[in-house]
């Protein structure tokens, strides 16, 4: 008896579990069963909530199909405000010198169409040149090739290379005339003529300079400093020989270079007046000489892969320090004694395009960067 008693109750709880734990359908899937309060009891597909066990696929009528996103939208870099994005204008100021043209017909042919090869190479990048000239000028007007002229019709920037005022026992009182003198030579060809290099002096060479009738000027060099009182010299080039001698880029910091000012007077030049009548353009180091320049060589070589690797290294310092509503300018200077190899000189256009294509570099002649300060003041700035 008590047997049948234990089968009879297994075999009831066995039908229970049946029940509660899930019955077979038609298709031979288990359908769970779910407790349920009597609020949810009541929803039912087609009410227009989708919740509990409704789906896109089993009521489509309140689950509606969300799209799958298959790209990422692209995002705009944040601005800060209407703030426009910092520029650096980019230029190459070419000394021609150290050529006896005037004297010999074939060798200013030569030159005169190197002139012209270097400003084809550098147009098909969009870059610009800016020729300073010195003997050049003499041999234009006595050969009747006016080469500097066509250099500015086709868009390069001209100016004068002096070389006047670095000896040591230079008479001052000679200065502004002779300074005259060559921008009134070059200005014979046709040119317009607003800067002057080569002008860094003892005397008192920014007063010399806008008495001459230059707006500004270019291709400074450490000699510069010789017209400050002594006590304010830097200590490394407070008793300066000549140029020759403290050639080096300054300002010294690249953050000092990136700016124009006005200078009132060669005694303090180094401190922005915004009533002085020159404006500086700050340059940076020699083409050339680069890698040089950077292992603080004095000793300058051939142009070669180390020293366009040495520019990149800096033009990627100028763009991080350019400042946006700023005119930021960096160029590097090339004294055409010496032609260069343009297979070379095409791959350093070359490796700058990129920063050209990305805005972050715009190419400028010196005269357009003068410009470009000249407008920013006029802003109030």
């Amino acid at each position: 008896m008590k047997r049948i008693v234990i089968i009879f109750i297994l075999i009831l709880l066995l039908s229970l579990a049946c029940t509660l734990g899930g019955l077979v359908n038609q298709d031979g899937i288990e359908a769970v069963a779910t407790v349920v309060s009597p609020t949810e009891m009541k929803r039912f597909c087609g009410d227009g909530v989708c919740d509990g066990p409704e789906n896109a696929e089993n009521c489509s009528q309140d689950c509606a199909t969300v799209p799958l996103i298959t790209e990422v939208p692209t995002v705009p870099s944040p601005v800060q405000g209407d703030a426009i994005p910092a520029v650096l204008y980019l230029g190459i100021m070419v000394h021609l010198e150290g050529w006896n043209d005037h004297m010999d017909q074939e060798s200013f042919k030569k030159h005169a169409l190197l002139i012209r090869e270097y400003a084809s190479l550098f147009e098909t990048y969009g870059a610009k040149l800016t020729w300073e000239s010195k003997e050049v000028t003499d041999a234009s007007l006595k050969w009747g090739d006016h080469v500097l002229l066509e250099m500015e019709q086709r868009g390069h920037g001209v100016g004068v290379h002096a070389d006047i005022g670095g000896q040591k026992n230079y008479a001052c009182e000679r200065f502004t005339r002779e300074l005259k003198a060559e921008k009134e030579q070059l200005e014979s060809l046709g040119v317009t003529v607003r800067h002057v290099s080569g002008n860094v002096s003892q005397c008192d060479w920014v007063t010399a300079t806008a008495d001459a009738g230059y707006v500004f000027t270019s291709g400074q060099v450490a000699y510069a400093v010789m017209s400050l009182p002594p006590e304010d010299r830097p200590v490394e080039f407070r008793d300066c020989k000549n140029p020759a001698m403290c050639h080096d880029t300054f300002p010294v910091d690249l953050a000092d270079r990136l700016h124009p000012w006005r200078m009132n007077s060669g005694v303090d030049w180094l401190t922005h007046n915004p009533d002085g009548r020159l404006v500086i353009l700050p340059s940076s180091g020699g083409l050339v000489c680069m890698e040089e320049e950077a292992n603080g060589q004095k000793a300058c070589g051939e142009f070669t892969q180390a020293d366009i690797d040495a520019i990149l290294q800096e033009l990627g310092e100028a763009v991080a320090l350019s400042q946006p509503g700023e005119v930021n300018i960096y160029y590097v200077s090339w004294s055409l004694g010496k032609p260069l190899d343009k297979q070379l000189l095409e791959r350093w256009l070359q490796t700058i395009e990129p920063f050209v294509v990305s805005g972050q570099v715009e190419w400028k002649t010196l005269p357009e960067m003068y410009e470009a300060y000249v407008a920013w003041e006029s802003g109030s700035h």
